[in-house]
């Protein structure tokens, strides 16, 4: 999306409506709309201003452009009431479908091998309700095998599904939802019944890195929260800021972790690998994270 300037391959979108050219944004709180809403949305600017920039006429009028303006507006809200009532629909249908379960209950041994092999044993598969699905159909007929993972709610309530494609059509193309539509994608809590609260709270980049760190977990009062990437850290701040926070760059990711850490007064940690691929590499356990909370620093 070139408004959030994230790096997901499927975030953004240009389609066809009612004759009219439209865009949205899936992954982020950028909106949607015409091409007035995006010039209005990239430059920051009015709706006169946004028509002047793509060389439109503006009204001498300014009264019939403030009319303008506002009945767009209103046009905007009720579409983003339509919007919202369609994408709770979806959500509705996908928890009634416990499509989570069906992944689960029928993965079979070649999914459950994938899965010991990231670090997660047949129990913490069953805890996580983590799955497989041999045959997921993206970009209208590209078929892959996948991991699934759900992501759920506080309530333990199922908001999508993950879908990590082992067989990606392109390489920076790694992970699916199940169903579109259903706004940005969430933030990804191993353990839904503590929210974003805990004495220490794990930031990580991905769900399966932060369902791996949770399996080794030295106290039940710890939390990890797995990001879906790096553009959406800032919709953690408000979550947050003034709790202990520690939070766990990926190589090569250092720059916008840091400055998120920084915008929550947390604590850093850096390391040479992953920190999944290092809990399974040297078998670490809570003592080694224990550790690694105490080197957490301040930047």
């Amino acid at each position: 999306c070139p408004l959030h300037g994230g790096n997901s391959t499927n975030s953004f979108a240009i389609f066809r409506e009612d004759g009219k050219e439209k865009w949205i944004c899936y992954t982020h709180d950028c909106g949607s709309g015409d091409v007035v809403d995006f010039v209005k949305a990239w430059q920051n600017m009015s709706f006169k201003e946004a028509v002047k920039f793509l060389g439109g006429d503006v009204m001498s009028d300014p009264f019939e452009m403030e009319r303008l303006a506002k009945e767009r507006h209103e046009r905007a809200l009720q579409e983003k009431t339509i919007a919202h009532q369609k994408e709770e629909a979806r959500r509705k249908e996908l928890q009634e479908e416990q499509k989570h379960l069906f992944y689960h209950q029928n993965m079979n041994d070649y999914f459950r091998e994938l899965w010991l092999k990231r670090g997660l044993d047949e129990s913490w598969q069953g805890f996580f309700c983590l799955g497989g699905c041999e045959d997921f159909v993206i970009n209208d007929g590209w078929h892959t095998p996948t991991l699934t993972i759900p992501i759920r709610n506080e309530k333990y309530e199922v908001l999508n599904i993950k879908h990590r494609l082992l067989n990606p059509q392109s390489p920076k193309d790694k992970y699916r939802p199940e169903k579109s539509g259903l706004g940005a994608f969430p933030y990804y809590l191993p353990f839904p019944d503590m929210g974003y609260g805990g004495e220490v709270i794990w930031i990580l980049e991905g769900e399966i890195k932060s369902a791996v760190t949770a399996t080794i977990t030295p106290d039940s009062a710890w939390n990890y929260i797995g990001v879906p990437g790096m553009s959406q850290y800032k919709g953690l701040a408000d979550k947050l800021f003034g709790k202990n926070v520690i939070v766990v760059s990926d190589p090569g990711a250092e720059s916008e972790s840091s400055k998120f850490c920084k915008s929550v007064n947390g604590r850093f940690v850096e390391l040479p690998m992953k920190i999944d691929d290092l809990i399974v590499e040297h078998k670490y356990d809570g003592d080694w994270l224990r550790s690694l909370e105490k080197q957490a620093r301040r930047i």
